[in-house]
Parts: structure tokens; sequence; C-alpha cells
């Protein structure tokens, strides 16, 4: 039969608090970071001649499934 686990005492379970209140505080005061956002190349013809107006630029479609 598997052992039961021990109850914190009250010192453990106080620290517990402390260190659960300073993550939370640490966690709304520093928001993670957002990714860069990421620029997509323009297509273009050979010799940097952009696309003429009546033929835009073509996007990648992702397969979706």
């Amino acid at each position: 039969m598997v052992d039961p686990i021990p109850l914190p005492s009250p010192e453990q379970l106080a620290r517990l608090k402390e260190l659960a209140d300073a993550s939370r505080l640490r966690a709304a005061l520093n928001p993670p970071p957002k990714p860069p956002r990421r620029r997509r190349p323009t297509r273009q013809y050979p010799g940097g001649k952009p696309n003429p107006p009546w033929q835009p630029a073509r996007h990648c479609r992702c397969r979706r499934g």
C-alpha cells in the first residue's frame, strides 16, 4: 500500500503562500514580451522591378485541414 503524503507544517504553508503571492505579483508587473511581427517580402520581378498594379502580389495560402 502507498504511504500517505504528510501535510505541510504551518511554516511551510506560510512560505508557499508568500512564494505564490510573489510569483503572481511578478507576472502582473512583467507581462510576457510580444513576439516580433514578421514582414512578408514583396514579390518582385528580377532586377528589383515591382509588380504592376494589374498583377498584385500573391500571398502564400496556408493549408487548412
